[in-house]
């Protein structure tokens, strides 16, 4: 297999830790299949050379054919609707037979993993492998991890201006995607409202007493119907475009309708009556363009129109309206490169400088978000538009949809209702392709009430500093994302639970996929339009959930021993964050710092002998308040190189640089720190791992790389000590010979525990850098050494990693393991303006001492040690509901 077994074990136990097994186990969504027929799906994977023939006939035969999948009364608390997922696989018992057979026959080398994943995506199998990427992502996260707070009452924010159910519905025919339309002298708005029946045209211009103007009667589409808008520029006519899928609902034409909505009314006082039909049939009114089954979702954005078939042969479609916007162009389709569930549009993006229209693609059994740039797609574009970036593919979630914060913050949905919502911040997309380290996960959050109430997540969408989101059963959902690693709800509307809004909740007893579908937030009124399935369209408005932020109190701006300036206030009310932001001139500010939750920051070390003016922001949804405040630099103060206060110190500790320091752990940088000198002793501030042992401040690492927490202090393996030491006993400066030394513990006799040594030229950017592996010498305490020349950088770091790899070897700067320990010291340099070195020497050739050991015991210990590859594979095969 590609990927190291020991990763399932470790990205286990990083999504238990706030989505316990039990929670996932009570998930009530079969499959994931959007119409297609099992057969048709994995005809599909064949079709793209991702799976044999004898593997497709193989699965079909484990299928289960139960003629009912239904969702009665007595197990979803009185709704009556049919469960509307296709068959296949529906029961536990066939669900973990698919698994043991996609597991066995990739670790027999007969399937690839990326095919099982999508088969198991599609299926809501769970997650079978976890890359390094999804690992360190899960592992990284720096915001929130859980359900979001709230303390609203009622329903918050949200106010309730209307409803309408003008179509009939059933367990195979309901309501499902809205759009809205205002009219161009802004007299009327319209609610585009898509249901299994056809599409309905709602006159919302009087929230109050919505009325149905038009209703055209279209085959299929029962579960799958959306519309999108696009305004000609020629003619300046609105043109809605209505795609389906699927044959649920009756007919097998889910086609593509074109209608011309210059014929609604623009009169303030002469509205259109109820079912006049003011748009006729034909050319100039709305015509059916065929287009058959490629509208599970549809979208409409710079002249394009992006049809998402939701299968695995044709992808997304897109089409140009252009030339002719009622009978749109096809260009090229993703067929073969990926899942297409659906997709949005972002214009005028800053991509390395560059201002860029990306097209990002929620991909569904893929797992990821695809960024495409599509600045140059016109009507004549035939080629799939260059790939600049992706999320990290997470095991077992099906990436449904995406919405964009601050053209930064990618919120994710996972409708497999795994992670529910993940936050993605995508701000440097200037390399040909990141897939990882900044397309990084921030935050992972549920609604408020998932603890006693898990649902499924939708569609979601943003307006201003909110997060508006159809959550099935839990009706519209609304978050302050104002700070996107710590979001906020702060209102709902409870369309499936209290659709009349009594207060009488319905009693849901089961997660299913009904209630809250879909929602338009764009129209000039601010009137938001929800659609739910089977309750129909709510018509709602958004208040202030409370006023600006409260400013910071007694901002104070003081200099250390090293001239850093730092910040400290009070925190202020109703706050989300804070933003700090500096100027030399006390004109032009850059923020350089964002989404802080404490009173304080410090600023290293761009402000050494130079005087600056700094804002203190308070944020929160409804806006910023800010409070200056003004550092003077006065000349003969502590030189600027000399050491902060804030971690140096020397033996005695009186904070002076130069000979021999002693570490102090720094709050700023979350590990230890040594002012300048000729060597730097951590001491006991690494001594143990996790909770195993004294160690403070765990875990020690200026990225919250994690440590392993099984096992005994000294017994298992730890990291107790990093000694570092300039070989000539100067202070250590740019150039300098130094030599790092390891005090650690070596379970048994130390034959599976390997000890990695990385530094990195700058302790803030970190570009760690592998200078050796080395296996343990023997068992317990060992002192193991590296040798190496500082590069060029006033403040480097230092890592160390003990890892147990029983064959497993993994050399990245963070590798998540049980019993692995690591541990970083930040140091400060002399800056040596003669040294002619960069930034990268120092790393040259990687250094190994890999020596295997002539222990006889060895395999004995292994056993004992309870970790084997045998073990591993099975943690990893049986953890998948995570």
């Amino acid at each position: 297999m590609k990927s190291s077994i020991v990763l399932w074990s470790a990205a286990v136990a990083i999504i238990m830790n706030t989505f316990p097994l039990g929670a996932v186990t009570a998930m009530k969504m079969d499959n994931m299949l959007m119409g297609q027929t099992l057969d048709s799906f994995l005809s599909g994977l064949v079709q793209h050379g991702q799976l044999s023939v004898d593997h497709k006939e193989q699965i079909l035969s484990m299928a289960t054919h139960s003629s009912h999948d239904i969702m009665s009364d007595s197990n979803i608390g009185g709704s009556g609707k049919d469960h509307y997922r296709d068959e296949g696989f529906t029961t536990a018992e066939s669900k973990e037979l698919l698994r043991d057979y996609l597991y066995n026959t990739v670790s027999e080398g007969n399937m690839e993993e990326e095919t099982a994943e999508k088969i198991a995506s599609t299926l809501n199998l769970g997650g079978l492998f976890f890359t390094q990427a999804m690992v360190d992502s899960l592992a990284l996260i720096e915001g929130l991890n859980g359900a979001a707070p709230a303390d609203y009452q009622g329903e918050g924010n949200m106010h309730r201006l209307g409803s309408i159910l003008p179509v009939s519905v059933s367990d195979s025919s309901f309501v499902n995607g809205i759009h809205g339309y205002a009219t161009p002298n802004g007299a009327r708005e319209y609610a585009l409202m898509c249901a299994g029946p056809g599409l309905s045209i709602v006159d919302v211009t009087n929230a109050a007493n919505p009325v149905r103007v038009q209703f055209v009667p279209m085959e299929g589409g029962g579960y799958w119907r959306d519309a999108c808008t696009h305004v000609d520029e020629a003619s300046g006519i609105t043109y809605a475009y209505i795609g389906a899928q699927g044959t649920q609902g009756g007919g097998n034409k889910a086609n593509l309708y074109v209608f011309n909505l210059s014929w609604l009314s623009d009169d303030a006082n002469k509205p259109n009556g109820q079912d006049s039909n003011p748009i006729p049939k034909g050319d100039g009114g709305y015509v059916d363009v065929g287009e058959t089954g490629y509208g599970h979702t549809i979208n409409c954005a710079r002249g394009l129109l992006f049809m998402h078939t939701a299968d695995t042969n044709d992808g997304c479609r897109v089409y140009d309206l252009t030339q002719n916007p009622t009978q749109p162009k096809f260009l090229f389709d993703t067929g073969g490169t990926g899942g297409c569930h659906d997709s949005m549009v972002q214009t005028q993006v800053d991509v390395g400088g560059q201002k860029k229209d990306l097209w990002i693609i929620s991909e569904g059994f893929d797992r990821r978000n695809n960024i495409r740039d599509i600045t140059s797609v016109n009507h004549s574009t035939k080629d799939i538009p260059h790939l600049i970036g992706r999320t990290p593919a997470m095991s077992g979630i099906f990436a449904h949809s995406a919405a964009l914060y601050k053209n930064r913050y990618l919120f994710q949905t996972d409708e497999n209702n795994l992670h529910d919502i993940c936050v993605y911040d995508i701000g440097n997309l200037g390399s040909p392709l990141l897939i990882s380290r900044f397309n990084r996960l921030i935050s992972r959050f549920q609604h408020s009430e998932h603890a006693s109430f898990d649902t499924i997540p939708h569609n979601g969408f943003v307006r201003g500093n909110y997060y508006f989101i159809a959550y099935y059963q839990a009706g519209l959902r609304v978050f302050d994302i104002s700070n996107p690693h710590y979001v906020r709800e702060v209102g709902k509307i409870e369309t499936f639970r209290d659709p009349d809004g009594d207060g009488n909740y319905r009693k849901v007893k089961n997660t299913f996929a009904e209630g809250a579908w879909n929602i338009f937030l764009d129209l000039p009124s601010g009137n938001i339009l929800v659609n739910d399935m089977f309750n129909g369209l709510f018509i709602a408005k958004a208040s202030a959930p409370y006023e600006k932020p409260g400013p910071p109190k007694n901002v104070i701006a003081e200099r250390d021993g090293s001239d850093d300036v730092k910040l400290s206030w009070n925190l202020g009310d109703n706050v989300r964050g804070y933003a700090v932001e500096r100027s030399f001139d006390g004109s032009t500010y850059t923020r350089i710092a964002e989404h802080l939750v404490s009173g304080s920051f410090l600023d290293l070390p761009n402000a050494r002998g130079k005087s600056a003016f700094y804002r203190v922001i308070a944020v929160n949804g409804e806006g910023e308040v800010s409070i200056p405040v003004y550092s003077k630099f006065v000349a003969g103060n502590t030189p600027p190189t000399q050491a902060p206060t804030r971690g140096g110190g020397t033996k005695d500790g009186d904070g002076s640089s130069g000979g021999p320091q002693n570490a102090v752990y720094n709050k700023s940088l979350g590990v230890p720190f040594c002012a300048m000198g000729s060597s730097c002793n951590t001491q006991s501030l690494l001594d143990g791992r996790n909770d195993l042992g004294p160690e403070p401040n765990q875990p020690n690492t200026l990225d919250i790389c994690p440590d392993g927490d099984a096992g005994t202090y000294h017994s298992d393996e730890s990291l107790d000590a990093i000694f570092i030491s300039s070989d000539s006993g100067e202070d250590m400066s740019e150039g300098s010979a130094v030599t790092v030394k390891a005090d650690v513990w070596c379970w048994k006799k130390g034959t599976n525990d390997y000890i990695y040594f990385f530094h990195a030229s700058d302790a803030s950017t970190l570009n760690w850098s592998l200078m050796k592996r080395v296996l343990c010498t023997g068992g317990k305490r060992q002192t193991l050494s590296v040798s190496y020349q500082l590069p060029k950088g006033a403040l480097q770091a230092v890592r160390v990693s003990i890892r147990y790899e029983n064959g497993n070897a993994n050399r990245g700067s963070c590798a998540n393991g049980d019993y692995n320990d690591t541990d970083d010291v930040v140091i400060q340099v002399k800056e040596d303006p003669t040294f002619q070195g960069t930034a990268n020497a120092g790393t040259g050739t990687l250094e190994e001492d890999e020596e295997e050991s002539t222990n006889s015991d060895q395999s004995d210990d292994a056993k004992q040690h309870e970790r084997g590859q045998k073990q591993d594979k099975q943690l990893r095969k049986n953890g998948s509901r995570a």
